[in-house]
Protein backbone atom coordinates (compact mmCIF):
# COMPACT_ATOMS: atom_id res chain seq x y z
CA UNK A 1 0.00 0.00 0.00
CA UNK A 2 2.84 2.54 0.41
CA UNK A 3 5.01 1.81 -2.74
CA UNK A 4 1.22 2.02 -4.54
CA UNK A 5 0.33 5.72 -2.06
CA UNK A 6 4.40 6.90 -3.23
CA UNK A 7 4.35 6.22 -6.57
CA UNK A 8 0.38 8.13 -7.24
CA UNK A 9 2.10 10.94 -5.44
CA UNK A 10 4.95 10.95 -7.67
CA UNK A 11 2.50 10.30 -10.93
CA UNK A 12 0.50 13.33 -9.69
CA UNK A 13 3.79 15.41 -8.78
CA UNK A 14 4.85 15.13 -12.43
CA UNK A 15 1.53 15.56 -13.74
CA UNK A 16 1.25 19.07 -11.69
CA UNK A 17 4.85 19.54 -12.85
CA UNK A 18 4.14 19.36 -16.77
CA UNK A 19 1.03 21.73 -16.42
CA UNK A 20 3.37 24.75 -16.29
CA UNK A 21 1.84 25.78 -19.63
CA UNK A 22 -0.45 24.86 -22.29
CA UNK A 23 -0.62 25.16 -25.96
CA UNK A 24 -4.25 26.89 -26.90
CA UNK A 25 -5.51 26.30 -30.43
CA UNK A 26 -8.67 28.48 -29.21
CA UNK A 27 -6.90 31.36 -28.98
CA UNK A 28 -4.63 30.35 -32.01
CA UNK A 29 -7.60 30.16 -34.20
CA UNK A 30 -9.26 33.40 -32.97
CA UNK A 31 -5.79 35.01 -33.50
CA UNK A 32 -5.36 33.97 -37.35
CA UNK A 33 -9.09 34.99 -38.08
CA UNK A 34 -8.43 38.55 -36.47
CA UNK A 35 -5.14 38.57 -38.38
CA UNK A 36 -6.74 37.57 -41.72
CA UNK A 37 -9.68 40.16 -40.68
CA UNK A 38 -7.09 43.57 -40.13
CA UNK A 39 -5.96 42.44 -43.74
CA UNK A 40 -9.36 42.50 -45.02
CA UNK A 41 -9.65 46.02 -43.81
CA UNK A 42 -6.53 46.97 -45.49
CA UNK A 43 -7.42 45.25 -48.76
CA UNK A 44 -5.14 42.91 -48.44
CA UNK A 45 -5.17 39.02 -49.50
CA UNK A 46 -6.17 36.93 -46.47
CA UNK A 47 -3.16 34.17 -45.42
CA UNK A 48 -4.05 30.80 -45.58
CA UNK A 49 -3.64 27.85 -43.16
CA UNK A 50 -0.41 26.28 -43.33
CA UNK A 51 -0.57 23.17 -42.15
CA UNK A 52 3.19 22.43 -43.11
CA UNK A 53 4.67 24.96 -40.46
CA UNK A 54 7.40 22.78 -38.51
CA UNK A 55 8.71 25.85 -36.19
CA UNK A 56 6.27 28.16 -34.71
CA UNK A 57 5.21 25.50 -31.80
CA UNK A 58 9.08 24.22 -30.80
CA UNK A 59 10.16 27.74 -30.59
CA UNK A 60 7.08 28.99 -28.94
CA UNK A 61 7.66 26.04 -26.47
CA UNK A 62 11.25 27.24 -26.34
CA UNK A 63 10.09 30.50 -25.26
CA UNK A 64 7.85 29.64 -22.51
CA UNK A 65 10.57 27.54 -21.01
CA UNK A 66 12.71 30.25 -21.17
CA UNK A 67 10.58 32.84 -19.51
CA UNK A 68 9.71 29.99 -16.82
CA UNK A 69 13.60 29.11 -16.02
CA UNK A 70 15.04 33.15 -16.31
CA UNK A 71 12.15 35.52 -17.10
CA UNK A 72 14.26 36.38 -19.91
CA UNK A 73 13.43 38.18 -22.73
CA UNK A 74 11.40 36.91 -26.02
CA UNK A 75 13.16 36.77 -29.41
CA UNK A 76 12.82 36.03 -32.30
CA UNK A 77 14.36 32.58 -33.76
CA UNK A 78 14.93 34.06 -37.60
CA UNK A 79 14.43 30.00 -38.58
CA UNK A 80 11.94 30.36 -41.23
CA UNK A 81 12.30 32.38 -44.64
CA UNK A 82 9.51 34.29 -44.14
CA UNK A 83 8.28 36.53 -42.12
CA UNK A 84 8.10 36.26 -37.78
CA UNK A 85 6.22 38.22 -35.72
CA UNK A 86 5.62 37.72 -31.65
CA UNK A 87 3.07 39.11 -28.98
CA UNK A 88 2.89 38.53 -25.41
CA UNK A 89 -0.19 39.71 -23.34
CA UNK A 90 -1.53 39.78 -20.11
CA UNK A 91 -4.83 37.93 -20.15
CA UNK A 92 -5.44 37.34 -16.06
CA UNK A 93 -4.40 37.67 -12.82
CA UNK A 94 -2.17 35.21 -10.85
CA UNK A 95 -4.85 32.68 -10.09
CA UNK A 96 -7.25 32.85 -13.28
CA UNK A 97 -7.34 33.69 -16.52
CA UNK A 98 -9.88 36.91 -17.00
CA UNK A 99 -10.15 37.30 -20.52
CA UNK A 100 -12.13 35.93 -22.94
CA UNK A 101 -10.51 34.33 -26.43
CA UNK A 102 -11.83 37.00 -28.80
CA UNK A 103 -10.84 39.64 -26.67
CA UNK A 104 -7.08 37.76 -26.37
CA UNK A 105 -6.93 38.03 -29.76
CA UNK A 106 -7.71 41.25 -30.59
CA UNK A 107 -5.15 42.25 -28.04
CA UNK A 108 -2.49 40.61 -29.95
CA UNK A 109 -3.19 41.68 -32.75
CA UNK A 110 -3.89 45.53 -31.94
CA UNK A 111 0.07 45.04 -30.27
CA UNK A 112 0.91 43.98 -33.59
CA UNK A 113 -0.36 46.91 -34.86
CA UNK A 114 1.04 49.08 -32.53
CA UNK A 115 4.91 47.91 -33.52
CA UNK A 116 5.86 49.35 -36.79
CA UNK A 117 8.01 46.05 -37.97
CA UNK A 118 5.56 43.59 -36.12
CA UNK A 119 3.04 45.63 -38.27
CA UNK A 120 5.12 45.68 -41.58
CA UNK A 121 5.49 41.85 -41.07
CA UNK A 122 1.42 41.52 -40.58
CA UNK A 123 0.79 43.19 -43.76
CA UNK A 124 3.54 41.71 -45.75
CA UNK A 125 1.63 41.65 -49.05
CA UNK A 126 4.03 38.91 -50.57
CA UNK A 127 2.34 36.30 -47.31
CA UNK A 128 0.32 33.76 -48.74
CA UNK A 129 0.32 31.10 -45.69
CA UNK A 130 0.36 31.63 -41.84
CA UNK A 131 0.56 29.88 -38.72
CA UNK A 132 0.29 30.68 -35.05
CA UNK A 133 1.28 28.99 -32.03
CA UNK A 134 -0.19 30.53 -28.58
CA UNK A 135 1.22 28.93 -24.90
CA UNK A 136 -0.93 30.44 -22.03
CA UNK A 137 1.13 30.38 -18.61
CA UNK A 138 2.18 32.29 -15.67
CA UNK A 139 4.99 34.20 -16.90
CA UNK A 140 7.93 34.84 -14.38
CA UNK A 141 8.79 38.63 -16.42
CA UNK A 142 5.00 39.63 -15.41
CA UNK A 143 4.82 38.13 -11.96
CA UNK A 144 3.04 35.02 -12.13
CA UNK A 145 0.40 36.69 -13.88
CA UNK A 146 -1.78 34.29 -16.99
CA UNK A 147 0.12 35.01 -20.20
CA UNK A 148 -0.86 34.13 -23.83
CA UNK A 149 2.32 33.94 -25.96
CA UNK A 150 1.89 34.20 -29.63
CA UNK A 151 4.20 33.26 -32.57
CA UNK A 152 2.92 33.89 -35.67
CA UNK A 153 5.13 32.52 -38.72
CA UNK A 154 3.74 33.72 -42.29
CA UNK A 155 5.43 31.90 -45.83
CA UNK A 156 4.84 32.97 -49.48
CA UNK A 157 3.42 30.78 -51.80
CA UNK A 158 4.83 27.32 -51.96
CA UNK A 159 6.06 28.13 -55.65
CA UNK A 160 8.00 30.79 -54.68
CA UNK A 161 10.38 28.38 -52.15
CA UNK A 162 10.40 25.84 -55.05
CA UNK A 163 11.44 28.07 -57.58
CA UNK A 164 14.44 28.93 -55.52
CA UNK A 165 14.99 25.70 -54.75
CA UNK A 166 14.79 26.46 -51.13
CA UNK A 167 13.17 24.31 -47.90
CA UNK A 168 9.91 26.81 -46.62
CA UNK A 169 10.56 25.25 -43.27
CA UNK A 170 14.47 25.98 -43.22
CA UNK A 171 17.00 28.98 -43.65
CA UNK A 172 19.27 26.81 -46.10
CA UNK A 173 18.69 25.40 -49.97
CA UNK A 174 17.30 21.70 -50.05
CA UNK A 175 20.53 20.23 -50.35
CA UNK A 176 19.56 16.98 -51.75
CA UNK A 177 18.41 19.11 -54.60
CA UNK A 178 21.65 20.69 -55.75
CA UNK A 179 23.06 19.27 -58.24
CA UNK A 180 27.14 19.79 -59.12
Amino acid sequence: MKKLTTILLLLLSLISYSQDYYRDTLIERAIFNEVNRHRDSLGIDRVKFNPDNKKAISWGELLVNHDLESGGVIYHCGCTPGVEIIAIQVIGDENVITKGVDEIASLVVLAWNNSPSHKKGMENINMKRGFNAVYVFKSERFNGRYVALSVYQFLRDKDYYTQLDWDENERVRNKFLVTQ
